[in-house]
């Protein structure tokens, strides 16, 4: 009996060690699935003029988590969210706050009246309407520029005159455009390309893009 009663509580010490030994890794597995902490990357635009009905766009090393605003309406996901107004005029001082790392950082500005002027398009590679263009040096540069009179967001496109994509990569940053030609995308010679899209600034003014041009005849 008492051979059998050691036996027991043998087992039953065993079994104890087992349990507290799934106990510590079930918390080590919740500390490895926690969200790393986020901290404060930029701001657009950082400071200075922001329209009553302007938006600030920030990104962060991490997703924030739930990120909250002293002012204006949060939104967004990932490592950018974004801040749109009504925003009061005069001096605004912003406070953000996130949940992963329990962050914090302040921005300043100086809130003017509503923008209501969209965006333009000022210059570029190509001046809509230019006729003769050698498809053989935009190729050899490998991409198409078109800037804006702002800072602008939105997506241009390079076309066909009868609307077909191209191929091109097409990106909008800061106030300007690229299309980047992909290997087996070149443009060729007496064909009318339109580069099309539309972009919008911070106060959600938007413009529509077309740019047209021709190539010239193969010499």
């Amino acid at each position: 009996m008492a051979k059998l009663f050691r036996t027991f509580a043998l087992v039953f010490a065993a079994l104890f060690a087992l349990s507290l030994m799934v106990g510590c890794g079930g918390g080590d597995d919740g500390e490895d699935d926690a969200a790393p902490d986020a901290a404060f990357s930029s701001a657009t635009p950082a400071s200075g003029d922001l329209a009553s009905n302007g938006s600030i766009t920030v990104t962060f090393d991490n997703d924030p988590g739930d990120v909250t605003a002293s002012a204006g309406v949060v939104s967004g996901a990932g490592k950018t969210r974004t801040i749109a107004g009504p925003f009061t005029p005069g001096a605004l001082s912003l406070t953000l706050s996130w949940t992963n790392g329990g962050g914090s950082h302040t921005l300043t500005y100086n809130v003017t009246a509503p923008d209501t002027e969209a965006p333009t398009v000022t210059g570029g590679t190509i001046k809509d309407g230019a006729e003769d263009v050698d498809p053989e040096t935009i190729n050899g540069d490998g991409t198409i520029e078109v800037t804006f009179s702002e800072d602008v967001s939105g997506n241009i496109a390079l076309q066909t005159e009868g609307g077909d994509d191209v191929g091109w990569i097409g990106k909008v940053e800061g106030n300007k455009g690229t299309l980047e030609l992909v290997k087996g995308k070149e443009i060729g010679n007496e064909t009318t390309y339109v580069i099309k899209g539309k972009v919008s600034d911070a106060a959600g003014n938007e413009t529509e893009v077309s740019v047209t041009f021709t190539t010239k005849g193969k010499e």
